[in-house]
């Protein structure tokens, strides 16, 4: 959900491999970081540690996942992408489910779920042919390097051989810096979803989906 981390710059030697479990404990701080103002009261019940130690093991449980990206510097992590063509995918969907349980417990995910009430979604119920780009993240002392545009080409490359023909995202509507990163990657708003009660929790309004074309070179 949105972006930390600039598209200006160089990126110098940076490589891109799937993320492992091992991979686990750096992409749960950089998933909390991307999370924003919904980070601490939603998934950490009030502490950011709380989330990032959460996020972390949740990761771990998923395996790494088949669908999170890493970007490295001589071989140590700063940044973090996922993308995937179908975002409703049933073992997706069990395997993150599986894993909150792991990590919160029975009565823990209860309470995750009371929180999330306010979550909103601003992305059209169906969407099709179309490729989904989750927390894109980038290392706080890395940004500005061109790590993020890195990251997310690599998400464009993803959709092409999907053969998707749309590339859509969720940002915060507060989020400015990452909602120009997206409209400078060629992104337009296609609709906005707004909650008063989130933004009582959290301070966060609520989100907006952007949407670009999947064009044949990025």
């Amino acid at each position: 959900m949105g972006i930390a981390g600039g598209g200006v710059g160089t990126a110098g030697e940076i490589s891109i491999r799937p993320a492992t479990a091992s991979d686990a404990d750096v992409v749960g701080h950089l998933l909390a970081d991307a999370a924003g103002p919904l980070a601490a009261p939603i998934w950490g019940g009030g502490s950011i540690e709380r989330t990032r130690e959460r996020f972390a093991g949740m990761f771990a449980c998923w395996g790494g996942s088949d669908h999170h990206y890493v970007a490295c510097e001589a071989q140590r992590v700063v940044g973090v992408i996922a993308h995937v063509k179908d975002r409703t995918d049933p073992w997706q969907s069990l395997q993150a489910s599986l894993a909150t349980f792991r990590v919160y417990g029975l009565l823990g995910s209860f309470a995750l779920s009371w929180r999330m009430r306010h979550m909103v979604s601003a992305e059209p119920a169906l969407v099709r042919n179309s490729y989904s780009v989750w927390n894109l993240a980038v290392e706080e002392e890395q940004r500005r390097r061109g790590i993020g545009s890195k990251l997310l080409r690599h998400a464009h490359k993803g959709a092409r051989e999907a053969g998707a023909l749309t590339v859509g995202l969720e940002v915060l509507i507060g989020n400015a810096a990452a909602i120009q990163f997206y409209k400078d990657a060629g992104y337009k708003e296609r609709r906005r979803r707004e909650s008063a009660g989130l933004q009582e929790m959290t301070g966060a309004r609520g989100l907006i989906y952007m949407v670009r074309a999947v064009a044949d070179t990025d």
